[in-house]
């Protein structure tokens, strides 16, 4: 299979494809991301075939790939050492200086697993990525682009340049906000001291009591007036020395309607008004996927043999060993002169489980060829004679 054909298979959703693209080509991009970020290197390779298998239609000429993956592989090592990840590894775990034996599974694995959590690893790799030029290939050294807010005064002379993070705004934000709300709780509680005297001092008295003197006097009719205290009487009326004030109940003959305005009693405060607060509720985060097994075959030999072109049936059986295997794959190669099928050719096991491969040959002219089962990289060879 040839890059062109490669290419289309990748876009076109099939594993063969990117299985043959990781035979292919993930050897040689690990040792160019080795080369770079040692430590690692594996999860650039990783990431690198992801974007290939969500975003392989953006490529323009096919006969590319391989500048494109390496394209691709240069900029995740770029982003990886400029966001301060380790470009070496810590002493003790250094990574292994070729290819490990089971990332092409990871990847595998990776790309078929069409979960929530799957689908979300596969869109946050891609968006990672960056911006991609007219002719499909990334641009060199780019990064996602993020909005910085800007004051509209601008800043002084001797602050310009400098970026500030957007978390020191949200900051002086929520700062200003609660300051806000602090003062309005403030102006809603009543004043102490001289107040609360000048109201005593202009309570009405008692409405049973009676004017000391003046009480033949000319007066005019009474009007309810603010309890204020001022001791201001009504107009047009003369009080005489001693006498109680013309806005008195006593004056009146009645008792005032009860004031409406004013402060709030004496031990008793006034409800603060209510702030609304936002809340930010954190999404789900992915979990971590789990160990990817590998898949052990107990022969690696078929011979078929047949008649008049007739179908010819062999079987082998393939385990998963060391942890489960999701979306495994036996490729067949392509061109064969006579018909070799598998059934089935991919699928998943769980650790320890057993799957039975039928494999059918029918040809009239004699060939060999192989099976390569993957995650493992094992490979059966198939040898078909043809009997006339």
């Amino acid at each position: 299979m040839d890059d062109p054909a490669v290419v289309a298979a990748i876009a076109a959703g099939e594993l063969d494809g990117l299985a043959a693209a990781l035979d292919r080509y993930a050897a040689a991009l690990y040792d160019y991301c080795y080369a770079m970020v040692p430590a690692v290197a594996a999860e650039a390779v990783r990431d690198t075939f992801v974007i290939a298998w969500s975003g392989m239609d953006r490529l323009r000429d096919p006969v590319k790939l391989y500048p494109w993956l390496q394209a691709v592989a240069g900029n995740e090592c770029f982003r990886r050492a400029l966001t301060g990840g380790p470009a070496e590894a810590p002493a003790g775990c250094a990574p292994e200086p070729a290819l490990p034996p089971g990332l092409p599974g990871q990847v595998l694995s990776a790309c078929a697993d069409n979960t929530s959590v799957g689908r979300a690893y596969r869109v946050s790799v891609t968006c990672r990525a960056g911006p991609f030029g007219r002719d499909g290939f990334p641009k060199a050294g780019s990064r996602p682009r993020v909005r910085r807010f800007r004051l509209a005064g601008g800043l002084p002379e001797d602050l310009r340049g400098r970026r500030r993070p957007v978390a020191a705004v949200a900051a002086v934000a929520i700062l200003a906000a609660a300051l806000a709300a602090a003062s309005t709780i403030l102006a809603g509680l009543p004043a102490a001291g001289p107040r609360h005297g000048r109201a005593a001092a202009g309570a009405a008295p008692a409405s049973g009591a009676a004017p000391a003197s003046g009480a033949g006097l000319p007066t005019t009719s009474a009007r309810p007036i603010p309890s204020s205290g001022s001791g201001r009487s009504s107009p047009g009326a003369r009080a005489p020395q001693g006498a109680q004030p013309r806005g008195s109940a006593v004056a009146a003959g009645r008792a005032l309607p009860p004031a409406t305005a004013g402060p709030p009693p004496a031990g008793t405060l006034a409800k603060p008004p209510v702030v609304p607060i936002a809340t930010v509720m954190p999404g789900p985060r992915p979990t971590a996927a789990a160990v990817q097994g590998v898949l052990s075959v107990d022969q690696n030999q078929l011979h078929f043999v047949s008649v008049r072109g007739e179908d010819s049936t062999r079987t082998f059986v393939i385990t998963a060993k060391d942890g489960p295997v999701t979306g495994y794959t036996i490729a067949v190669p392509p061109g064969l002169p006579g018909s070799l099928t598998v059934s089935p050719s991919s699928g998943s096991l769980a650790d320890g489980s057993s799957v039975t491969i039928t494999v059918t040959a029918a040809s009239a002219v004699p060939f060999v060829t192989s099976l390569t089962v993957r995650p493992g990289g094992a490979v059966i060879a198939v040898d078909v004679k043809a009997n006339p």
